[in-house]
């Protein structure tokens, strides 16, 4: 996997059912994971315990939430746009040029076609032809759609 790339897990409290992280290495991809958990969460020791403490980061929500509007009536900062702020702060810092924002809950990566849903073993591959998509046009950001498997 390039070195230049790194899936970024966001999750909130919910620490023992990350299946994202099983889900991506099931299906082929070898590169680094990191986990995004705000401050604001009371399981933080628990991501620690599952993942260790160099996969998992902490942001500070309400710091995040000053950097931006938030279009926000209720101030209760119940929003994941905080994780996904922050994941290109913490790129920046870790130098890294491509990721990928993946929530937590995700239990299966495939396309469909014709012959209806096939699972993909070969994210890597995946991974890699969209850096090099980013890399040779001016896009600046790829979109996967996500469902579930009927």
């Amino acid at each position: 996997m390039n070195n230049n790339f790194c899936a970024f897990i966001l999750s909130h409290g919910r620490p023992d059912r990350v299946k994202t992280y099983k889900t991506l290495r099931k299906s082929g991809y070898s590169g680094r994971i990191i986990i995004i958990v705000d401050n604001e969460d009371k399981t933080i020791n628990r991501y620690i315990d599952n993942f260790g403490e160099k996969n998992v980061f902490v942001f500070d929500k309400k710091y995040m939430s000053k950097t931006f509007d938030e279009a926000d009536n209720f101030k209760n900062r119940k929003s994941i746009v905080y994780a996904r702020n922050y994941c290109f702060i913490l790129a920046k810092e870790l130098g890294i040029k491509y990721f990928i924002q993946l929530d937590d809950d995700y239990y299966w990566f495939g396309h469909r076609g014709v012959k209806g849903a096939i699972t993909t073993k070969k994210l890597d591959l995946i991974f890699n032809y969209l850096v090099e998509f980013l890399k040779n046009t001016n896009v600046t950001s790829v979109c996967m759609s996500q469902g579930a498997t009927t």
